[in-house]
């Protein structure tokens, strides 16, 4: 057969099986070496896992960032590591045993802030890094701890919840004035009993020395005092416009001498009262002018003056303890429930929020902007805590600095 084949076919034949032959030779070195790439094992010469499920919350909270990770078998302890933003490199932020941490340490809010976790024992036995996470802090300081209340005629349920105040063992009291009652929660909003009930039941106060002060209306008498032990002591206050009237009582304040400050938002004007019933003072009247009221609510002590929420005028009006006025300062929507802590005042604005101001109506920050129905009265808890009474949601909010 291949003497029949001429000199160039043998060339050719010959070229052929010498090029397939390297050819398959090299397809053959590229079988054997990914074969000996695939059967490499990565060994990973630590001992330890790294974390996983790193989280980082996201406007959750007011003024820090909360960082969870999954806890990791034979974890000692851990590093959080954080990114600066001036070095352009991540930067160790704690060396922790708990699997949880709050950066307090957040410059702006709405910004993000990336971490990353590693485990980390010894200098020699130590985890490759988590996945990272940002996180970042919302525009208030305050954030939500707490709701409670709905519609209906319960124990833990409201008709018509118009005023809120806490005692000194931070126990809240609604005044229900739908169902003439006064409920009152602990803390943590768990219903206690049934504290008070009066015909169209408002605001209530409490003095230094455990008595307290509980305000009604269309009824005989609509002032009551009791001592500790809920016996009535003294009572005073009939319906109409005299010195012995009122119209509708709203808020009231007791300031530095325990003496009683009552709103009455039909008479537009305010009356100082001591423990014993005597009318100390009064002032105010319809109007617009300084000094003036239209349907004043809300009131405090604060620093030696009486702020009042002028509702209908859109303003604050401030008075000295002799009842001389002082100065106004205007409020954008309508002010109700307003009260003092520390260096500041909170107003329970119309709007939807919660202003908290200094002493000078200067805004410092809005609380709880788009979670409310209707904001109409707010205190303030010993320990900080705001405490806000949405009416026609039927609830209670709870707001914690943090």
């Amino acid at each position: 057969m291949f003497k029949s084949l001429s000199f160039q076919a043998i060339i050719c034949l010959s070229f052929f099986v010498v090029l397939f032959s390297s050819c398959e030779k090299e397809v053959q070195t590229q079988i054997e070496t990914k074969t000996i790439r695939d059967t490499i094992k990565i060994t990973d010469t630590l001992d330890v896992d790294r974390p996983i499920n790193l989280r980082a919350t996201k406007g959750v909270y007011g003024s820090r960032i909360t960082i969870t990770w999954t806890p990791m078998p034979l974890a000692q302890k851990y590093q959080l590591w954080k990114f600066d933003n001036s070095t352009q490199k991540y930067l160790l932020l704690k060396e922790l045993a708990d699997t949880t941490f709050d950066d307090t340490s957040i410059p702006k809010s709405l910004t993000k802030n990336f971490y990353k976790v590693r485990t980390f024992n010894t200098n020699s036995s130590y985890s490759r890094f988590s996945d990272a996470d940002f996180g970042y802090t919302s525009v208030s300081t305050y954030y939500k701890v707490l709701t409670f209340g709905s519609e209906g005629n319960g124990p833990t349920q409201f008709n018509f919840n118009m005023h809120v105040e806490v005692d000194g063992a931070n126990n809240i009291y609604v005044s229900d004035e739908g169902f003439n009652r006064v409920l009152k929660f602990d803390s943590s909003g768990s219903f206690i009993e049934q504290f008070y009930s009066g015909s169209g039941a408002r605001a209530v106060a409490f003095f230094s020395n455990g008595n307290y002060i509980a305000t009604r209306t269309q009824s005989s008498s609509y002032v009551q005092i009791f001592n500790s032990n809920k016996q009535l002591i003294r009572e005073w206050g009939t319906y109409g416009t005299g010195d012995s009237n009122f119209g509708n009582i709203e808020c009231i304040t007791i300031d530095d001498e325990q003496n009683i400050w009552i709103v009455d938002g039909v008479n537009h004007r305010v009356k100082k009262y001591d423990q014993n019933g005597n009318l100390l003072l009064k002032f105010g009247k319809q109007g617009a002018g300084a000094g003036d009221f239209n349907a004043p609510f809300g009131i405090c002590y604060l620093k030696g003056k009486i702020y009042v929420s002028d509702t209908r005028n859109g303003r604050v009006e401030v008075f000295d303890k002799s009842g001389k006025f002082l100065k106004i300062y205007p409020v954008k929507g309508y002010i109700h429930g307003i009260r003092a802590y520390g260096d500041n005042l909170f107003l329970a604005n119309s709007e939807g929020f919660i202003i908290k101001s200094d002493e000078t109506g200067d805004v410092q920050e809005k609380i709880g902007q788009g979670q409310f129905l209707n904001l109409v009265d707010v205190t303030i808890a010993t320990n900080g805590d705001v405490i806000a009474c949405d009416v026609y949601g039927r609830r209670i909010i709870v707001f914690k600095k943090g």
